[in-house]
């Protein structure tokens, strides 16, 4: 008759999950969370707080924000790629810093001042500048 030590089979399995706990710390730590590429996978959209010519860390001073002026933004990202008919300015090849993130920077204007920033995909940015302008400034109306 075979006897099997409880006290043997609890010390192999704390042995066991101790050596399993390293690995999947690790498997946890080497793939961050990349929160705004899965966002823009899904989307087709970020919003962006600021935008930076470079990626270099000293070019925080140079970063573009809502309330920047339009003469800034030009000045510090230099010519549009493409303006839309409502003024919006798209920017291509821009990367959203720490993500996998890549696409098209929008900045939209309000009086001459940033209103928003975002990041768009291609697909998005395609939309943007094939939809005719009365569709975007058209505003609906619901009645009764």
């Amino acid at each position: 008759m075979n006897v099997i030590n409880t006290a043997l089979i609890r010390a192999a399995a704390s042995g066991a999950s101790l050596l399993l706990l390293p690995v999947a710390a690790a498997a946890r730590d080497s793939v961050p969370a990349d929160s705004a590429a899965r966002l823009f996978a899904a989307t087709g959209f970020v919003p962006v707080k600021a935008a930076k010519p470079y990626r270099e860390p000293d070019s925080v001073a140079y970063a573009i924000q809502v309330g920047s002026w339009r003469a800034t933004v030009a000045d510090r990202l230099g010519r549009p790629s493409a303006v839309l008919e409502d003024g919006t300015w798209l920017y291509r090849n821009f990367t959203v810093d720490e993500s996998l993130a890549h696409g098209t920077l929008v900045v939209q204007f309000d009086h001459g001042d940033v209103s928003r920033l975002s990041l768009v995909s291609p697909k998005v940015e395609a939309a943007m500048l094939t939809s005719p302008a009365n569709e975007k400034r058209r505003t609906l109306v619901a009645s009764k």
